[in-house]
Formats: structure tokens, C-alpha cells, sequence
């Protein structure tokens, strides 16, 4: 279990915890003293999306605010986020953006991300993000593309899959809209680099 102190901005400035369990996720979102958490049991959680959305002034951007939202099996999201103006703590924000993503892989998605592998492995068809695994290639929006034929490129918010040999056979994902975008992208990685799944964590999910 990992707990983090979690202070959402400048009009909201009351310390809210939120807590990263083997079994559960509990967090401080609500503003009712008598009922002040949301609680996800571990086997609720289907799905996850996160980034950076940036404030935007006047003329330029004044600060950024980070966005976690955690999906259940019933379609609602819990939103776990915070904000950052003109660059003050943007180290220590950042960090701890970093710190609840990677703890809430350890806890979950790594088991969600080796349960599509074994799937594949499997030779089994699924969807995940929108993107239709067969036995011999991905299809989307009535493209198939090969595993032997299949790339990716990665930006900062999103990436795009693509065919190598005809490139407009392609479609992008953004980490921060796409649900479970983080998880395809890991997904596709694997299928891509290596030729054969690997389980071993990666140490930084954030992006």
C-alpha cells in the first residue's frame, strides 16, 4: 500500500489523500464530512487514461494541470488530478504525477497489460483502445494492418500506428483522451521490438 498527499490548486488547497492498494483504491475527492471517499476495489478497474493538460492565458500558457482518470467496469471514471501555475513546485508535481502512475501500474495495470499478452499469445481476438486483434494483423476503421507490416510513432501526447508499407493506413491515440491508449501503446512496444512478450516492469509509465 502507498498513500500520497495530494493538493489539487489554488482555490482548492485542502490536502486529500489518496491511497494505491493491493486490493483497493480509496481516494479523498469529495467534500462532505461525512462522506469524503471514493473507493475502487481492484478487480472494478478496467481501464486508464492520464497526461498533462496546460493552462493557456492570454498569450501563453500560465501552468499545466495533471489528470489520472481511472475507469470501472460500470463506465464511470474517478478523476484524480492537480494544478501548477507558473512553474512553482513543478519538480515536486511532477514527481508525485510520476510516483501515483507507476505505483498504480504496479497495483493494476501491469496485470491488466500481461493479461492482454497472454491473450495474444493465445492466438485470441480482442479489442483494446479500439484496436481489433486478430491471429495475423490489428484492424481499425476497416484497415488491417500485419504484425510483420505494423509501426508505431510516439510523441509526447499521443502516438500514431501505422502500415510501413502504405503509411496512410494509420490512426492516432492520445494518452491523456483515449482510454487505455497506455496500455495499447505498451502492448504494441512489445509486439514490435522484442518478437516475444517480456513481463518485467518498466520503471517510469508517466509521460
Amino acid at each position: 500500500m502507498k498513500e500520497f498527499t495530494i493538493v489539487r490548486g489554488l482555490f482548492d488547497t485542502r490536502e486529500r489523500q489518496l491511497t494505491i492498494d493491493e486490493n483497493f483504491l480509496k481516494f479523498e475527492n469529495k467534500d462532505h464530512n461525512e462522506d469524503l471517499f471514493t473507493v475502487i476495489f481492484k478487480d472494478e478497474i478496467v481501464g486508464i487514461r492520464y497526461g498533462i493538460h496546460f493552462i493557456k492565458g492570454l498569450e501563453f500558457y500560465i501552468g499545466r494541470e495533471y489528470q489520472i482518470f481511472i475507469k470501472t467496469k460500470s463506465g464511470k471514471e474517478l478523476k484524480v488530478f492537480f494544478k501548477l501555475f507558473y512553474r512553482r513546485k513543478l519538480n515536486e508535481k511532477h514527481q508525485l504525477f510520476s510516483d501515483i502512475v507507476n505505483e498504480l501500474w504496479n497495483q493494476y495495470f501491469d496485470e491488466i497489460l500481461n493479461n492482454y499478452i497472454q491473450r495474444y499469445n493465445n492466438s485470441e481476438e480482442f479489442n483494446l483502445g479500439g484496436i481489433f486483434f486478430k491471429d495475423t494483423c490489428i484492424q481499425f476503421d476497416k484497415k488491417e494492418i500485419s504484425y510483420s507490416d505494423l509501426a508505431i510513432k510516439k510523441y509526447t501526447s499521443y502516438f500514431m500506428i501505422y502500415s510501413k508499407e502504405d503509411q496512410y493506413k494509420n490512426k492516432m491515440h492520445y494518452y491523456l483522451k483515449d482510454n487505455n491508449a497506455v496500455i495499447l501503446v505498451e502492448l504494441l512496444n512489445i509486439i514490435i521490438e522484442n518478437g516475444q512478450f517480456r513481463t518485467e516492469k518498466i520503471s517510469d509509465r508517466s509521460l
